[in-house]
């Protein structure tokens, strides 16, 4: 039949099953121009190629079974043009959504390479960190994974306000003493650094030298020890203490990890 097409040809030409295709005449969305009396065989015409491309942008986009009978009855090409506008808008969404969903994975994959150069290196060291800008909610006690709670509070913070954080989190102490803290706040530190201090729930770490320790949970009062030590022997005056998680094992309490960051007065 002169300008007429099986559909297997169609299948072939347009990269489209044929299972598709008897499923979309079976629903009344693509009939075929011609069907055989005798063999039952589908013939599809050149003009309904276009419909097949309107078809498959449509499923790419994801419209249902239900859309698609409404487009092809009505035929109404201002109206599959509106909707089409409409289903690009919300996958420019999706795409949106997505890249959001990547960028925390780059984020988090980040801050695990990170930890795990930190832990090899689990000396006491003088580290210089830039001013960083944190979201903070009030915190009384930690230990026995308690701090938990408080960052919990936190990323409610970080939702309520559409917040862009780092995966950097942790505790701030009040320092009463040498080797007395006390906790403070839970933190997590804020990408953007366009924020004020006088806003609520928004704090800064100060600038400056850190003296800085990495230590596994099971460790952690002899790595305070350490530190007491070195502060004694060198006469070192505390000004501000934080105590950060480290990313470095997820599926294992006893491997939990934080980085002691004690900012000191520079002589």
């Amino acid at each position: 039949m002169e300008n007429l097409f099986s559909i297997g040809e169609v299948a072939n030409m347009k990269g489209i099953t044929i299972k598709a295709l008897r499923y979309y005449h079976q629903t009344g969305i693509l009939i075929p121009v011609y069907i055989d009396a005798k063999t039952g065989y589908r013939y599809y015409s050149v003009d309904q190629f276009v419909y097949i491309d309107i078809i498959k942008v449509c499923r790419a986009l994801g419209t249902s079974t239900k859309e698609l009978q409404k487009i092809f009855t009505e035929k109404n090409m201002d109206e599959l043009l509106k909707f089409l506008a409409l289903k690009r808008e919300e996958t420019e969404q999706k795409i949106k959504e997505m890249q959001a969903v990547i960028h925390t994975i780059d984020k988090l994959d980040n801050s695990v390479q990170v930890a795990k150069k930190v832990l090899v290196h689990n000396q006491i060291t003088i580290q210089y960190f830039e001013k960083r800008y944190i979201v903070t909610a009030p915190c009384k006690e930690v230990g026995n994974f308690k701090e938990f709670l408080y960052y919990s509070e936190v990323d409610k913070i970080i939702q309520e306000r559409n917040l862009e954080t780092t995966m950097e989190i942790g505790i701030a102490y009040t320092v009463h003493s040498k080797y007395r803290f006390e906790p403070k706040y839970a933190f997590s530190v804020l990408c953007k650094y366009d924020y004020t201090q006088k806003e609520q729930n928004i704090g800064i770490l100060p600038e400056g030298n850190y003296l800085t320790l990495a230590y596994k949970k099971n460790n952690k009062e002899e790595s305070m020890e350490k530190l007491k030590d070195y502060i004694e022997k060198n006469n070192v005056t505390i000004k501000n203490c934080i105590e950060v998680e480290l990313l470095d094992e997820f599926f294992s309490t006893d491997s939990y990890s934080c980085q002691m960051q004690l900012l000191i007065e520079n002589e």
